[in-house]
C-alpha cells in the first residue's frame, strides 16, 4: 500500500488507474514508497535525479555544509 496516496509536490490524488500505469515515479525512503505524479516528475526531473529534491524524505534534501572560500588578496 502507498504511504502517501497523493503526489507530495502538488497533492494530485493517485487513482486506481494510476496504480496500473507507468505515469507516476516511485521514490523510496525510510518511511516507505512515495509516488510523484508525471507532470511533477517531468518538471522536477533534474532535481529528483540529482538528489536535490527527495519526496521520500519530506522535501528538499539536506544541503552539505560547505566551508567558505578564502578571500582574494
Amino acid at each position: 500500500m502507498d504511504t502517501i496516496p497523493s503526489c507530495p509536490l502538488c497533492s494530485r490524488q493517485r487513482t486506481p488507474a494510476d496504480v496500473r500505469g507507468l505515469a507516476w515515479s516511485s521514490h523510496h525512503g525510510p518511511s516507505g514508497t512515495v509516488y510523484v505524479c508525471g507532470p511533477c516528475t517531468r518538471t522536477h526531473l533534474l532535481d529528483l535525479e540529482c538528489g536535490l529534491l527527495d519526496p521520500a524524505r519530506a522535501g528538499v534534501a539536506q544541503a552539505a555544509v560547505v566551508a567558505p572560500l578564502p578571500q582574494a588578496a
